[in-house]
């Protein structure tokens, strides 16, 4: 697991005075302003820190999804050769069989369980100790084995919240993308834009006092 205190700075949508959450989206800001163009440049900044943090979340995201997994795969395993063991130690472990004495609903009752806690834990990134214990707790009486991973996600998910926490609030969440700047003049462009019969001779007509860089006749 890894930390990340060297960066804590947030920016929330209220704090931008030019840029909006269209802009955001579609990655993209025409500047007017000077003060704009150091509200972007800024926010660009920002957004290269937070990719940083985001790259931390990412990597431990991954690293507890995989242990859950792998300890999903080896009670699943553990659970299928209860068969196999003696009848006494069997019933140690689980109480679901203890009762039904029928591992085909055994592994289903684990299997429904495991799903619930992936889809609310890792797909709706719900990461309170709340939600993954209430869920991982009902697979205690299907297998006793399950006590482990239980402990090790307590530490796991307590870090894995705090990394979230440190991004999932800021205005360019998820992808934490710079914004495009654009500098159009919408004035300068209308003028381009004129045809020929558009224009008058005080268009090209230059003043008297403007330098033209004629030398002067000695």
């Amino acid at each position: 697991m890894h930390f990340n205190r060297y960066y804590n700075k947030q920016i929330s949508i209220d704090e931008l005075d030019y840029i909006t959450e269209e802009n955001i989206q579609t990655q993209s800001i025409n500047i007017t302003s000077d003060k704009m163009y150091t509200e972007v440049h800024d926010f660009n900044d920002h957004m290269f820190e937070m990719q940083k943090k985001r790259e931390i979340y990412v990597r431990d995201f991954w690293k507890v999804l995989i242990f859950n997994i792998a300890a999903f795969l080896a009670i699943y395993a553990f659970t299928f050769t209860f068969g196999s063991f003696e009848f006494i130690v069997s019933e140690k472990l689980s109480l679901c069989y203890k009762i039904s004495q029928n591992i085909p609903f055994c592994l289903i009752s684990l299997t429904i369980i495991y799903l619930l806690f992936f889809i609310v834990v890792f797909l709706k990134k719900k990461y309170e100790k709340k939600y993954f214990l209430s869920i991982m707790l009902l697979a205690v009486p299907v297998n006793f084995c399950t006590i482990a991973p239980i402990i090790f996600n307590i530490y796991f998910f307590k870090i894995l919240k705090s990394h979230h926490d440190a991004i999932k609030y800021d205005a360019g969440y998820p992808y934490f993308l710079p914004i495009n700047m654009t500098f159009y003049n919408e004035e300068v462009m209308d003028k381009v834009k004129k045809s020929v019969r558009e224009y008058s001779f005080d268009d090209y007509k230059v003043s008297p006092d403007t330098e033209m860089g004629i030398p002067e006749l000695n």
